[in-house]
């Protein structure tokens, strides 16, 4: 069987992509032979980027131990986001063949990274591409981090969920279906003890995964640092910036109003900074609007694909920032709905 990176290009833009995109991309005469090298799997680049985010799993304790300050619990933490954004984006790309040429390993792999993470490969996959198949539709499991013309309001009263765990605790429901025939965005609706006793089986190997993180962080600095630098990040601010995310990538602006089901597909690239590349975006996802476009391509290759997109002058929707998108938005939608300001 082949690995979804082996996908053609253009089956791959086929993917949940809407017609207009499909047809601009012809009018620009978009070189799909040259995407066909960008499909391929690096294998060593993928070991550097399992190799550099275990340095950076082993550099929390390891920094915190060697300088026991406040400054530095602050930025262990921050680094411990970026940790679990650099698993769940290799994860990611597991999903879509982009690890190993060989599936079992590509499927190992990826697993291996979601058991840190606290859930495994199986629930994740089928989240992530009904996520391309649904984007921003009532069938797009993404939109636990809200709907895509969600209010400022409504985004800060999601904030406090994320902080006090409910976000965290939906997603696992979420990813703790493996049917594909049975998969739902909202497990949590219909919940019943068969389906606690099948996650509990299949959370047995993240479950000894975790023990064994626990056990290096009690060797290191104590059992009280797994749940601070650990648990805690990874329950509250890793949803909460997964929420901030998934509004710079696919929310609408202050504003828009969609006329067709097509018009649901807002994904935007993020002119990131060094900081939040480093924070949110550690493997190039924030080349988000290229992904949707070509899924299959690994995320190593996401800049050239925007390189060829631009030599076309093909309109990529972009973002001048995750903070500051965020921001902006709730400006522009302060103007909006302020009396006399319509014309």
């Amino acid at each position: 069987m082949a690995a979804k990176s082996e996908l053609t290009p253009e089956s791959q833009v086929t993917l949940g992509v809407p017609a207009t995109y499909r047809q601009a991309l012809a009018a620009v005469n978009f070189p799909m032979d040259a995407l066909k090298p960008l499909n391929k799997v690096i294998v060593w680049r993928i070991w550097l980027d399992f190799a550099i985010t275990a340095v950076f799993l082993m550099l929390v304790p390891l920094l915190f131990l060697v300088f026991p300050n406040p400054l530095t619990f602050a930025f262990c933490f921050i680094l411990s986001i970026r940790n679990f954004n650099s698993l769940a984006q290799l994860i990611h790309s597991s999903d879509h063949g982009g690890l190993f040429r060989n599936p079992t390993f590509n499927t190992i792999a990826g697993n291996c990274c979601a058991f840190f993470l606290g859930y495994t490969r199986t629930g994740h996959r089928l989240a992530h591409l009904n996520h391309h198949l649904y984007l921003n539709t009532e069938r797009d499991p993404d939109r636990i981090w809200g709907a895509p013309d969600q209010s400022s309001r409504d985004v800060v009263n999601s904030w406090v969920q994320d902080f006090l765990f409910l976000s965290a605790v939906k997603r696992l429901m979420q990813y703790s279906q493996t049917d594909r025939g049975t998969f739902t965005a909202s497990p949590w609706k219909s919940l019943n003890p068969k389906f606690f006793v099948r996650a509990v089986i299949q959370m047995l190997p993240v479950i000894a995964t975790q023990c064994a993180i626990l056990a290096l962080y009690w060797l290191v600095l104590g059992p009280v640092y797994y749940i601070a630098l650990y648990i805690l990040p990874i329950m509250t601010f890793y949803p909460a910036q997964i929420r901030l995310r998934s509004i710079v990538e696919h929310a609408f602006d202050a504003g828009y109003e969609p006329k067709t089901s097509s018009d649901l597909w807002i994904t935007r690239t993020t002119h990131a900074n060094l900081i939040e590349r480093f924070i949110f975006s550690p493997f190039g996802i924030h080349y988000h609007f290229e992904h949707h476009l070509f899924p299959g391509v690994p995320h190593y290759n996401l800049g050239k694909v925007h390189e060829l997109l631009k030599e076309c002058n093909f309109p990529v929707p972009t973002a001048p920032g995750y903070i500051g998108f965020v921001f902006g938005r709730f400006r522009a939608e302060k103007m909006v709905l302020a009396p006399g300001t319509a014309s």
